[in-house]
């Protein structure tokens, strides 16, 4: 970013609205101190952690679901920078969906949902917005899809307002 840009962009650049990823992944995820079967009946507990099989015996604490966060949202980061690192407009809310959609669909997500990736890629970020609803995931958890769709379509107007060097 230059030095022209104005401040009430780069705030808006460096800002995210739920203050972190992790803030975000605990908001759309929720906390449950039991195992329970999500909506693709795989076994669950705390931050939507999904049960391991050296964790059938053990008591969902809030501990334990502070651990598994932690632990679980070091992979979706890992996945989520590289993907970010690919694409032309980049800011903080980006990022932190990008981490909430590798957290909630796994470090592969982009070869389910290709099209949406390819347009990403491309700098489309409105037609990838436009893709992503048309997916089971959409139908499943909107919000986590509109999550996305709001964090391309600001990205995609901020841009716009980059001075061009």
């Amino acid at each position: 970013m230059s030095q022209r840009t104005p401040t009430w962009l780069r705030s808006s650049i460096q800002a995210s609205p739920w203050g972190s990823d992790k803030e975000l992944v605990k908001l759309r995820e929720g906390l449950v101190l039991k195992w329970y079967k999500d909506t693709l009946g795989k076994v669950t507990g705390g931050y939507g952690h999904l049960q391991k099989p050296t964790e059938t015996n053990l008591e969902v604490t809030q501990e334990l679901a502070d651990k598994w966060l932690d632990s679980d949202l070091t992979a979706a980061r890992k996945a989520a920078k590289s993907q970010f690192s690919q694409l032309p407009i980049q800011t903080q809310e980006l990022y932190d969906v990008l981490v909430s959609v590798n957290f909630q669909l796994g470090p592969k997500w982009y070869l389910e949902h290709k099209k949406t990736w390819e347009h990403m890629l491309a700098g489309r970020y409105f037609e990838a917005a436009e893709e992503a609803e048309n997916s089971t995931w959409y139908r499943q958890t909107p919000v986590r899809v509109l999550d996305l769709q709001k964090a391309l379509r600001k990205a995609h107007e901020l841009y716009t307002y980059y001075p061009k060097d």
